[in-house]
């Protein structure tokens, strides 16, 4: 789970704090196609599991107050989800 925000990429299973400032790095192979390099992949076995692990990225998006909605996210948010 990855969010871009000012042309940056993030991965939302790091606490903010965390993450590298000059963001991660987007690649490009042969083999695994594009993918961003540094990124976290956590196995689960399950919805709920999923359910959880997303739920634990949405804590660590960059969000802040508009005049429209006090919470809105400043960033675009990625998931990913392989199914074997």
């Amino acid at each position: 789970m990855i969010e871009i925000y000012m042309e940056k990429v993030h991965d939302l299973f790091m606490k903010p704090a965390l993450r590298p400032k000059e963001g991660l790095s987007i690649r490009d192979d042969p083999k695994k196609g594009i993918y961003v390099q540094g990124a976290v992949f956590v196995p689960v076995g399950s919805y709920k599991e999923i359910e959880a692990q997303i739920d634990k990225g949405m804590e660590n998006r960059t969000i802040g107050a508009t005049n429209m909605n006090a919470t809105s996210s400043r960033a675009h948010t990625v998931n990913q989800i392989v199914f074997k």
